[in-house]
């Protein structure tokens, strides 16, 4: 295979450079790390009459520049742009690329965060070109982008030889501003104010931007400084009925004429997602042209993001009992019309759990400084960056959970519009008297990560008409990334203490109520403590639990996890990691004349991965002791990438795209952690082992890649594509059970995660955009823009020891989609209203339950955002999301079986934008 692979590289290498003549031709202007495309240069012949009297600023500035970004990109790519400084289409960069043809995005606690690009998740990220992660993960949360702060994002949904390679789904490069971005002096800002309809909270957004250029003795010289902060107090409202199950054995049903041939949840309950996010991030820029032909800059990034969480939940199990006897008889058992399920009953629990407090807060510090150079010289360009990334994740987590003071009974109807209403009686839900303390659980982790990276590229125009361009650059990186974790958990309800024991407790209060707008489940709200007793006043909780566990007499174990401060770090919950990556791609650009004009380029990209991790074993020792032994694995595979595309203009406005590439995802360092946990039991009497683990000989997923592009330009603002695209994937990486040979246990069963899965991706992609510029009067302004996708993807996992390999199709992709786009912009108003749609998906496999598929159903969302302009300086914005507030619902098997309702907020905000 290897040998292989070199060959190709080889042949593809030399054949490029046979063909390139060594002929001198003017070099491109072109900024490292960006695309070859430039966003200013208009490429669409102008049509008569058209648009004389139309100033193509804002909205249509903004799809003029993403339309040539796409059209003279050598990469299947798509783009957005500013309207204008601080002026992005949404809040965040996740949110605003969920616009994008064949993207989709997950949503939670009121934002956009997982994006998937034609049906997969696995995104290379990069800043102005540069690799950017978050701590020990492979790529950044493009979330962390504030809109205020971003220039343009490119999706890249295939790539070319000269793009980092990383992302078998795609590459998502964020661009920001520069000062030589601007004639002079700009002083720039926003500032909104943005209302949750859920949390019922006004939060502040806002960024200020200060850019000057200066003529000096040596040379220009600019400056960037920009700004931005956002925050959102949030709360997403969840009513859930649990996975469906058979009726236990020893549960009793009443009347016993409904019989016994149906399932019912496991559990029922509320929860209550809360918390206050915080954004805050800045980025400047320093360039200097000491020449012509010369320009040296300085980028810095920061970018941070808070979260205090204030979690409340309520769980109740009703198919087993908390104490360990039989689950409580149902009574009262009506089964819906199809008889398939309960549709309501009630049920005496008995002493139960009462409602959990969780709270805690994250922190994430990203950093990224990088230098670099762009020098022409006669016909060539050469570029080159160097940068350091560090970037640290902390977390603290805790979790208040009480039981009920005395027996508690339920009424309860399911699928009351998509999900659980049930009434608990017994109780005093408002009285802290009604509650005990149950046990006290917390966490924490840190994960850091730093990496030196440098690139250097040179740009050759050749002179040749056939070969006239010839591109060679090379890469380095140098990455480090650790992470740790400890917990401890202390089970007091033996001690029935109530809630008013532990300090701090008495000083809570009633639950905001969530469900703004649903009326169907009365209960809502119980007596909490607040979640500051537990993020700020930690110690002396703490110090109630020291104590308990004395007066519970709790083995010395169990006492000494809690003597520290802090949980103790557990070592076989800990790894680091060094990874060394070494990259060259060479790449040709070539034209010719068939009757129709045909140009594209040809390339390969050869990489170099070399990792070492240092974990820890824990494996079973005389008389029942545990040995933890260090444990080091390293790593190396090379990889080669061939690219080959080609476009055919059949006129000036319409050519075809055609694309073949390879690319790669690397697993997470979390993944080929070399930890083994080994336990000893016994089957049949006799000494057994099973472990579980990190996998150090995991090898990244491939995929190969198709693509064929239909496009039609037909104004600056205007164009009309059809695309289709095929994945093949290999090396799909799942948690299944594997023979290992383990010294000196011999061959033992382990979980872990295996290359164990291969599948295919198809799917069709077609998009409109236009301004109706000659209609008449004020209806010039009306423009419009739609897209769809269709992805049927699918994933084969491969049998294993104790598994049943077999066809499935890929989580969390929708089979359909499509955004509709309705714009206004004339004069100084400007307005959009967009609608995305995604239809139903796989959530998962393998729930506990009768059926073990959960799907995620169809959701549709329409947002808009106005401006007017009140002066050149000053312009006042309308901003709406989720203006429909459809809830979010999951189901196994089909929706006879609803899980989850979850209430988001619409988010309502005004504000101005300022530039001078």
């Amino acid at each position: 295979m290897k040998n292989i692979m070199i060959a190709r590289l080889l042949t593809s290498t030399a054949t490029m450079l046979v063909l390139v003549p060594a002929t001198p031709a003017l070099a491109q202007q072109q900024v490292p790390g960006t695309t070859s495309a430039d966003p200013t240069t208009d490429t669409t012949p102008p049509t008569d009459g058209s648009t004389d009297d139309i100033i193509v600023t804002g909205i249509r500035q903004s799809l003029s520049s993403a339309q040539n970004i796409k059209r003279n990109s050598d990469a299947i790519v798509d783009a957005l742009v500013a309207e204008d400084i601080g002026k992005f289409p949404d809040n965040n960069a996740s949110e605003a690329i969920a616009r994008i043809t064949g993207v989709q995005v997950t949503r939670y606690a009121d934002e956009a965060n997982g994006v998937l690009i034609r049906g997969l998740p696995n995104v290379q990220t990069t800043v102005q070109g540069r690799e950017i992660f978050t701590a020990d993960g492979r790529s950044v949360a493009i979330q962390d982008f504030p809109a205020q702060a971003l220039s343009r994002v490119d999706v890249y949904k295939a790539v070319t030889a000269q793009n980092l390679e990383g992302g078998i789904a795609g590459l998502i490069d964020v661009g920001l501003r520069r000062p030589f971005d601007f004639k002079g002096f700009e002083l720039a800002g926003a500032a909104r104010g943005v209302y949750n309809t859920e949390s019922r909270k006004l939060d502040p957004i806002g960024s200020l931007l200060v850019s000057n250029r200066w003529q000096t003795g040596i040379g220009e010289i600019g400056a960037l400084l920009n700004a931005s902060f956002t925050q959102t107090r949030y709360l997403n409202s969840i009513r859930y009925q649990g996975f469906q199950d058979n009726v236990p054995t020893a549960q009793q049903v009443l009347p016993t004429s409904v019989g016994r041939n149906f399932t019912f949840p496991q559990d029922i309950g509320l929860f209550y997602q809360r918390g206050n996010r915080q954004r805050p991030s800045i980025n400047g820029s320093l360039q200097w042209q000491p020449s012509d032909n010369l320009m040296i800059y300085a980028d810095g990034l920061y970018q941070g993001y808070r979260n205090k969480v204030a979690n409340d939940f309520f769980g109740l199990s009703i198919q087993s009992s908390t104490t360990g006897g039989s689950p409580p008889p149902i009574r009262n058992a009506v089964l819906t019309q199809d008889e398939t399920t309960l549709d309501s009953f009630d049920i005496d629990l008995g002493i139960v759990n009462g409602p959990t407090k969780q709270a805690g807060r994250g922190r994430t510090d990203t950093l990224q400084g990088a230098l670099g150079a762009r020098w022409e010289v006669s016909n060539a360009v050469f570029t080159t960056d160097l940068a350091f990334t560090k970037s640290t994740v902390d977390n603290t987590y805790y979790e208040f959970q009480t039981q009920m003071m005395g027996p508690l009974s339920l009424a309860v109807r399911l699928n009351a519009e998509r999900s659980v209403d049930f009434v608990p009686t017994g109780a005093d839900f408002t009285n802290p008297a009604s509650f005990n303390v149950r046990g006290l659980y917390e966490n924490r982790s840190r994960a850091t990560g730093d990496q030196w990276q440098w690139q250097g590229n040179m740009d050759l125009d050749t002179g040749s008409t056939l070969l006239p361009k010839f591109k060679f650059g090379l890469r380095y990186a140098n990455r480090n990334a650790n992470s740790t974790y400890g917990d401890r958990y202390a089970g007091l309800a033996g001690l029935r203490d109530p809630i008013s024991r532990v300090p701090g407790v008495s000083d809570g209060k009633i639950i905001e109520a969530g469900f703004h707008g649903d009326d169907v489940q009365k209960f809502r709200s119980w007596f909490a403590p607040d979640a500051d007793i537990l993020n700020d006043r930690i110690n002396d909780v703490r110090g109630y639990v020291r104590d308990a566990l004395v007066r519970a007499s709790a083995d010395a174990g169990t006492r000494g996890q809690w003597a520290p401060e802090r949980p103790t770090l557990n070592p076989l919950n800990a790894f680091s990691a060094r990874e060394q990556v070494f990259s060259g791609y060479a790449q040709v650009d070539y034209a010719f004349d068939l009757g129709i004009p045909i140009d594209g380029v040809i390339g390969t990209r050869m990489v170099i991965t070399r990792n070492r991790l240092d974990g820890t074993n824990s494996l079973p020792g005389a008389g029942g002791t545990t040995l933890l032994v260090p444990i080091a694995s390293s790593q190396q595979y090379t990889d080669v990438l061939p690219n080959i595309s080609a476009q055919l203009h059949f006129t000036d406005r319409l050519k075809l795209r055609l694309s073949r590439t390879e690319a790669l995802t690397r697993p997470g360092f979390n993944q080929i952690n070399p930890t083994l946990t080994v336990q000893q039991g016994t089957i049949g009497g006799n000494i057994s082992y099973t472990g579980n683990g990190g996998n150090p000989d995991l090898q990244p997923v491939r995929s190969d890649n198709y693509d064929a592009s239909l496009e039609y330009y037909f104004s600056r603002t205007g164009s009309v594509s059809v695309a289709g695209f095929y994945r093949e994937i290999d090396g799909f990486i799942n948690s299944l059970p594997q023979i290992v040979n383990v010294a000196p246990f011999g061959n033992i069963l382990v979980y872990r995660p295996t290359n164990a899965g291969f599948g295919k991706i198809k799917g069709i992609e077609a998009a409109a955009t236009t301004f109706f510029d000659f209609l008449p009067g004020a209806l010039r302004g009306l423009g419009a823009q739609a897209n769809f996708t269709y992805i049927d993807g699918e994933q084969t996992l491969q049998s294993a020891a104790n598994f049943v390999g077999g066809r499935n199709t890929l989580p969390g992709v929708s089979k359909y989609s499509f955004n509709v786009i309705g714009l206004y912009e004339l004069g100084p108003t400007s307005i959009r209203l967009a609608y995305n749609y995604r239809s139903a998906n796989v959530d998962g496999f393998g729930a506990p339950g009768v059926f073990t598929t959960v799907y995620s159903d169809s959701v549709g969302r329409l947002d808009l955002s106005a401006s007017y302009n009140i002066s050149d300086n000053l312009t006042f914005t309308v901003d709406a999301t989720n203006l429909l507030r459809t809830p979010y619902h999951s189901y196994v098997k089909d929706s006879r079986y609803p899980r989850d309702v979850r209430w988001e907020a619409s988010l309502l905000s005004a504000g101005v934008r300022f530039r001078f």
